[in-house]
């Protein structure tokens, strides 16, 4: 099925260190590149929005989405709401015993962050449920009117901000937590309910799970009502953490599922890149301001590649999220020696307040900065030459860490980028080789301000043998916002073998999903006939603890035995599979990909070379290319640069690019 007409779009991605902005109006994109304003991040999409508004790019664009970092941030630095936890007699203290695991196994003094929940907000109320053997929840007693009601009342006087409401088995039967739930609402308290954000089983992660939404239900819940100001008439949705949109109305109420939009807008854009340019499974780097973002993706996935097992600021997360590993290693982070002399970078950064010294505000020198400094980036088309680049100050810097090293200014920022690089290159295992993936199989994807500079040398690293540099690289978060699919995942657990759950079974379990999703859709302005479904089952061995996702086909079974021997390398000789859940995700999708004629071979114009530049304190001038005049069709042979507005790619020597169909940029050894 092909997708709708697209609807026009602004896509806006807030960073640590920029607030990006991007529209496509009649095929062309327009892109705004603006600092982050960190306390108030609404202020800088105003700027953003402005600078598109006054040159009428934006004017008849009806929607936009927003991928946030507010939520992610809040719970970072401690900064969520209070909240009150209603649970079963007895299980007060379940969200700190949590698994009864060590998050480091080998700390002597091993840290666990703090309860979201303090232990005098914590209340307990007498109800009591399991499933009989037929899976039925069965309850057994129930609070009394009058127990719900003093509850409340004391609840109310507490002063906290919102309510967490998570009972045992209550994925099996949600009316016992609504029960419980109304009185509080009654009274004026804003309830989460653990069944309505996440109807699954495992009650820690469920639990967990309801007091990250209710922690940031008031954060967000302002910071959507800020954002409906300022952008006007134009309707408004957010990214979810699995690569999806969502409208607003329903981000407001259930913000677990945007915690980590941000990074998952990159992944959407590197893979439509990659479909557009015909490359299989792939692995994406976005180095940004803060930090660098690596992801796998299989574009034969669908939901089975989602993962619903995270982790954020220390606190379980079991909603579908796009697979992530973050390490705090970007453009902004800090280039300092730590107590023994060892040179680092990262993870503190700068920010955009005061920024790199290149910036003209900082006073400690960043990855931004060795990268000016070793001239892989200049001022020339750096966010279009509106920013001056503090050259002097980025040179005393490096001589001062020069010193202290015991090497030149060069030395120290050349460096620099060696220990930048292997903590990427680190990162890069962890998605390929930690995950089963041999690195030399797929292709890596290198986008954000400097992914570009390093992707290259990091293919050579693991033997990658092609790098895609996407178009608008710098603003991909954004540009992969526009193009997003809005959906919307929902599960049912079942616990019981597969061979008790028929396809025609199953087949009705999902419709009752799918009409419960479908229903949001229309609420939030979209058409039944644009709407898609993907169906999942989730199976594991009787008696293990983790299953697999298994795409919902003719043989579950013989796909299960497939997947379980590649991921563990053993089946047992025996065993019987469990249908732990049926998990079916609803989607509306985005614009197609570019999946046209590919371009011919054109020579490389006259025009593309722009400079010639030292690159690493090398003797030779190598050249630098104006990616503005690079056609799809076009071949170049490193090394050289190539520049554009928001960012800059390396090609070192014995590599060469091709323009691809849709503007990006695929470099491969010569």
């Amino acid at each position: 099925m092909s997708s709708p007409p697209p609807t026009p779009r602004i896509g806006v991605d807030t960073g640590g260190t920029f607030t990006d902005l991007v529209v496509i109006t009649d095929g062309v994109v327009r892109v705004e590149k603006v600092l982050s304003t960190l306390g108030a991040p609404e202020e800088a999409i105003v700027a953003g929005l402005e600078l598109l508004d006054g040159d009428g790019d934006a004017t008849a664009v009806t929607e936009v989405v927003h991928g946030s970092t507010v939520g992610l941030n809040a719970l970072l630095t401690g900064n969520a709401g209070r909240v009150a936890l209603v649970t079963n007699e007895g299980f007060l203290d379940l969200i700190e015993i949590r698994r009864q695991d060590r998050p480091d196994l080998y700390a002597l003094h091993p840290v666990v962050p703090e309860p979201l929940v303090a232990r005098a907000d914590r209340h307990q109320v007498s109800q009591r449920s399991w499933p009989d053997l037929n899976g039925n929840i069965i309850e057994v007693s129930a609070p009394s009117k009058t127990e719900l009601s003093k509850l409340a009342k004391r609840i109310r006087r507490s002063g906290v901000d919102t309510v967490c409401v998570c009972l045992l088995h209550a994925y099996g039967d949600p009316a016992i937590e609504e029960q419980v739930a109304q009185p509080l609402r009654e009274a004026g308290l804003n309830v989460t309910t653990s069944a309505a954000l996440l109807n699954t089983h495992r009650e820690y992660e469920r639990m967990s799970t309801a007091l990250i939404n209710a922690c940031l239900t008031p954060v967000m819940g302002r910071y959507i009502e800020r954002l409906h100001a300022v952008i006007g008439k134009r309707r408004l949705a957010l990214l979810q953490s699995s690569g999806g949109t969502i409208s607003a109305e329903l981000a407001a109420e259930q913000p677990a599922r945007v915690v980590l939009s941000g990074p998952a807008g990159g992944v959407v854009g590197a893979a439509r890149a990659a479909a557009e340019a015909e490359l299989g499974p792939v692995v994406t780097l976005d180095l940004g301001g803060t930090s660098t973002d690596v992801a796998f993706h299989d574009p034969g996935a669908g939901r089975a590649g989602a993962t619903s097992g995270s982790s954020v600021a220390g606190h379980a997360l079991a909603l579908p999220s796009l697979d992530v590993h973050c390490i705090g290693c970007g453009g902004g982070s800090l280039v300092r020696l730590d107590n023994t002399g060892v040179l680092q970078v990262g993870p503190q950064s700068a920010g955009a307040d005061p920024g790199p010294i290149a910036y003209g505000r900082g006073s400690e020198p960043t990855l931004t900065d060795a990268l000016l400094f070793t001239g892989r980036i200049d001022a020339g088309r750096f966010l279009k030459g509106q920013l001056e680049l503090d050259h002097e100050g980025v040179r005393r810097a490096f001589e001062k860490l020069g010193d202290a090293l015991g090497v030149t200014a060069m030395g120290a920022a050349r460096g620099s980028l060696q220990v930048a690089r292997a903590a990427m290159r680190r990162a890069l295992t962890v998605m390929t080789m930690q995950r089963g993936k041999d690195p030399a199989m797929v292709s890596l994807v290198a986008f954000g301000g400097g992914g570009g500079l390093f992707g290259v040398e990091l293919a050579q690293d693991l033997g990658m043998l092609r790098v895609l540099v996407p178009a608008h690289a710098g603003v991909l978060s954004a540009w992969g916002m526009v193009h997003a699919d809005a959906t919307l995942d929902r599960a049912q657990t079942v616990l019981e073998p597969l061979a008790k759950w028929s396809k025609t079974k199953r087949a009705r379990a999902f419709k009752q999903l799918e009409q419960q999703s479908l229903q949001h859709f229309i609420a939030a302005g979209h058409r039944h006939k644009d709407c898609q479904y993907e169906r999942v089952l989730e199976l594991r061995f009787c008696g293990q603890s983790h299953e697999l996702a298994i795409p919902e086909g003719s043989d579950p079974s013989a796909e299960f035995l497939a997947a379980h021997e590649q991921r563990y390398g053993w089946n047992p000789p025996t065993g019987e599979i469990e249908l732990v859940h049926l998990a079916s995700r609803a989607i509306v999708p985005g614009p197609d990909a570019d999946t046209g004629r590919k371009p011919r071979r054109k020579k490389l114009s006259p025009a593309a070379e722009v400079a010639k530049r030292k690159v690493d304190g090398e003797r030779a001038r190598v050249p630098v290319l104006d990616r503005n005049q690079l056609q799809p069709g076009m071949e170049f042979a490193g090394p050289c640069l190539v520049e554009e507005s928001t960012t800059t790619t390396w090609l070192p020597r014995n590599w060469q690019g091709r323009v691809t169909r849709g503007g990006h940029l695929l470099l491969e050894p010569r």
